[in-house]
């Protein structure tokens, strides 16, 4: 940090600072390296790591973030060193939502797939293992859309946002309590 009776405020070096055409180059490898491996990494992790939020949207947020607070912070950060950043990170996202909607293929890897993992009252815990999420977890957050029996649910997805939609029955038989009390007594058959 800078000694308060050292400064001097010059608005060009605020603005562009020191550095060459090849510090921006160098700006958009890593801007470019950095976004790709953490949108593989917040894939790798899963949906409930990230939750309503899509990996897209919590990158952008963080990264922006983090570009805006350190050229507000640090004098030592140009203003247009920040700026370029920002704008390669909006680019990127856009670049990643247009080839995510253009591209099927590219959609299967930056877009998790909707899993259904209850159909007609049963548990279909074949497909638990694509997520990485076990029984417990589905019993909870079924129980989070306040059912509290197995039997209520037609259909269950496990949608890209890490919440689920539960379809129940109009008029259900209650059976299979996903309560906490009765979970040992509960069976399950895929």
């Amino acid at each position: 940090m800078i000694d308060g009776n050292d400064y001097t405020f010059e608005f060009l070096k605020m603005l562009i600072g020191d550095f060459g055409l090849m510090m921006y180059l160098e700006i958009l490898i890593r801007v470019i390296i950095i976004m790709s491996y953490t949108i593989l990494m917040i894939r790798w992790i899963g949906k409930r790591a990230i939750g309503n939020i899509g990996s897209a949207d919590i990158l952008l947020i963080i990264a922006m973030g983090s570009s805006v607070g350190d050229a507000m912070l640090y004098p030592s950060v140009p203003l247009a060193v920040a700026l370029a950043v920002i704008t390669l990170i909006a680019g990127f996202q856009k670049l990643y939502v247009f080839m995510g909607i253009e591209f099927r293929g590219i959609r299967k890897v930056t877009h998790p797939r909707v899993l259904k993992l209850v159909e007609k009252g049963k548990l279909l815990e074949g497909n638990f293992e694509i997520d990485e999420i076990d029984k417990n977890e589905v019993l909870m957050l079924l129980r989070q859309e306040g059912i509290r029996y197995l039997s209520e649910v037609e259909h269950a997805y496990y949608e890209q946002s890490g919440i689920l939609s539960v379809f129940k029955y109009d008029n259900p038989i209650f059976e299979q309590s996903i309560l906490p009390e009765d979970l040992d007594d509960l069976k399950v058959s895929n």
